[in-house]
């Protein structure tokens, strides 16, 4: 049977030439179904257990972190702190685990090696990625997980219990009134009559139906919002990040299993330096900054609602709208200071003039509107230039300077000391926040100076080493290539008794030696750097008939099927295809002997196509002898880096390759490339 064996990018680059690839698994096309599903039990995994997990975690780390800071006045709060981290950074490591499980792209954390003795043990506690595991999983991620199980449970048993709603409804007392009664009653604006239990049970079904529906979308929705949250504050930041499995060896290089640098620890993997440990670095990621304005707006909407709902007797909806808007204003301000400006002091002016009727009452600003300003203050201070923050400053200070023109029920003496605290207290926030900005913007540049001095000198070290490689190649190679160049084309003069063919086989010799030197020395120049390199005139697929001709030149005998027309192709596969039939007659000459080889090329509008496959050479070895056979002349002379090139250019390109074994017992190389 004839087999093809497809190239993945899957694989391992060091698989050998002389082993014969399993052919890959096409991917398989899922259905809606079949998605649905999956999703459906990759999200209740995240979501269900993620409440318990997070309950856990609150109560122990509540309670450890709560003992360590009450008992550290007797240093024993000093020996049980850095266990209190270690827990945390153990629960914030499962929630990374859980969340790549789910598919978050979510690198793992380098820590700074712990050193030894008593400053080991205390140097933990000067590790801010630490403390930001403990503020996630003591403050944020219980609150997440409960929001997203409190929605999941009641919408699952409510399509449960509305589907079996006819089977256990009718134990219920008599005088209980049906829903639909209710929902009868106020659609025709008439009196609550009961309709019957059929009526209540239809009504349970379709509402029970249409919740089992929509359970999927929602539970999806509330997985996706976890691991938002998890993202934006368990992800580690550019100077922090191991590739996985290297982090659990205790490599925090971040090097792949195949020694390449791994894309996620560009920043320091040359001098391998350590993660960072500031808090503020960290904290000048955006991720925070959502968690933390999300997070406290939702607690002044759930304070400041109901204060200013009850106790300045204002309209309940007024003030809900006015709660959501100073709220609101410090989402916006992640990214939207100008918008979250106006939003902002829209909010305060609304309820300056909701609340002007109290008396005795904190007025202009309440308690709830001046932690709003505050906080505003704080996060556009810290996230954006200072511009910004003297608009807010002193648009608040007309806004509370505006307020006191205002008739209201207090006093003016109580209304002017408010205004003088806010304005005082903002004016210290913003201080306090252009400093921050300043140490995170320094510190980050400092990052990124260190980071660039270590991709330099990993450039130097490279270059080094491939002028080193490069000067290898000039004495030994080229010098033993120059050497055939000269002893083929001076053969008919130091052999005059040579015949005509002879002489034109040692004519082929130093033809094929001359080109191989004018590679060379564009290979050198690669090496090396040079920037004359590009500028190397490179073979084109329309110089394949010239290389099948040449190839012929030496005996063998290759069949060439290649289009009349002129193919249309970019550069870059042109050079890919050339070079894929060069090395795979190469590699036939080489390892099949005598045996003939078919080369072809195909193009349409949207790949090209080349093929070579070598036949059985005619010898006593049946066909055995290609380059998977593994005979003495067979896969061992390329060192298993022919194969290997051919699968770094075609996946380069986002090709495919096969390469294998023919029922014949020859050789296949096919590879399809993209034309654009």
């Amino acid at each position: 049977m004839n087999q093809t064996y497809t190239d993945a990018p899957s694989w391992p680059s060091t698989y050998s030439e002389n082993v014969p690839r399993p052919p890959d698994t096409p991917p398989q096309t899922r259905s809606w179904w079949s998605r649905m599903w999956h999703n459906l039990g990759r999200d209740a995994i995240l979501v269900l257990p993620g409440f318990f997990i997070s309950l856990i975690g609150f109560i122990v780390l509540i309670t450890m972190f709560s003992v360590s800071i009450s008992t550290i006045i007797i240093w024993i709060g000093a020996l049980l702190l850095p266990v209190t981290l270690y827990v945390a950074t153990g629960f914030a490591n499962l929630s990374r685990a859980r969340a790549r499980q789910w598919g978050a792209p979510i690198a793992e954390v380098v820590h700074r090696p712990r050193g030894h003795g008593i400053s080991g043990w205390f140097g933990v506690m000067a590790e801010g990625r630490r403390w930001l595991d403990l503020l996630f999983e003591t403050v944020f991620a219980l609150p997440i997980r409960l929001f997203t199980f409190s929605v999941v449970i009641p919408w699952f048993f409510g399509a449960l219990g509305g589907m079996t709603y006819f089977f256990w409804g009718r134990f219920l007392p008599n005088d209980n009134t049906d829903l639909i009664s209710f929902i009868a009653a106020w659609w025709n604006d008439t009196s609550v009559v009961a309709l019957g239990f059929g009526a209540e049970a239809t009504f349970q079904f379709i509402a029970g139906l249409i919740l089992l529906v929509t359970f999927p979308f929602v539970l999806h929705a509330m997985a996706r919002l976890e691991i938002a949250a998890v993202t934006a504050g368990l992800a580690p930041g550019h100077d922090e990040v191991t590739s996985a499995g290297k982090a659990r060896a205790g490599d925090p290089t971040g090097h792949a299993s195949d020694g390449t640098a791994s894309a996620t620890s560009a920043g320091s993997r040359a001098l391998g330096l350590p993660a960072a440990n500031s808090f503020l670095t960290r904290a000048a990621g955006e991720g925070w900054f959502w968690l933390i304005s999300i997070f406290v707006g939702v607690v002044l909407v759930a304070i400041g609602w109901p204060v200013t709902a009850a106790l300045y007797e204002s309209s309940t909806v007024i003030a809900m709208l006015v709660a959501l808007g100073q709220s609101g204003a410090l989402v916006l301000a992640v990214r939207r200071p100008v918008t979250a400006i106006i939003v902002g002091l829209v909010s305060a002016a609304a309820g300056i003039i909701l609340t002007a009727d109290s008396f005795g009452l904190v007025w202009p600003w309440t308690v709830t509107a001046i932690l709003s300003l505050l906080f505003l203050h704080l996060i556009i201070g810290l996230r954006h230039s200072w511009l910004h923050l003297v608009i807010l400053w002193s648009l608040s200070t007309v806004l509370g300077a505006l307020s006191l023109t205002m008739p209201h029920a207090g006093g003016l003496s109580g209304a002017l000391a408010n205004v003088i605290t806010t304005i005082s207290l903002t004016a210290g926030i913003s201080i306090v926040a252009v400093i921050g900005n300043l140490w995170i913007r320094g510190r980050t540049q400092l990052a990124t100076e260190r980071q660039l001095s270590a991709e330099q000198l990993a450039k130097r070290q490279e270059l080094e080493e491939r002028n080193r490689i490069a000067q290898e190649l000039h004495d030994v190679v080229a010098h033993s290539m120059s050497v055939i160049s000269v002893q083929a084309t001076t053969a008919r003069y130091r052999l005059p008794e040579l015949d005509t063919r002879s002489v034109d086989e040692f004519d082929s010799i130093a033809g094929s030696a001359r080109q191989a030197l004018n590679e060379m020395r564009g290979l050198l120049a690669i090496l090396r750097g040079g920037r004359d390199a590009d500028l190397a005139p490179q073979p084109m697929i329309d110089d394949i008939p010239d290389l099948v001709e040449a190839t012929r030149g030496s005996g063998a005998e290759v069949e060439l099927e290649f289009p009349a027309e002129p193919i249309e192709i970019n550069p870059t596969t042109g050079l890919t295809a050339f070079r894929l039939v060069q090395e795979a007659l190469s590699n036939a000459l080489r390892h099949a002997p005598g045996a003939p080889i078919r080369v072809s090329v195909r193009t349409d509008e949207w790949q090209l196509s080349v093929s070579v496959v070598n036949g059985v050479p005619g010898s006593t070895d049946s066909g055995m002898n290609h380059p998977g056979s593994g005979q003495p002349d067979g896969g061992h002379l390329g060192g298993g880096f022919g194969l290997k090139g051919m699968r770094e250019r075609v996946e380069a390109l986002d090709g495919t390759l096969q390469v294998g074994p023919t029922a014949e017992g020859g050789f296949e190389v096919k590879a399809t490339l993209p034309t654009s």
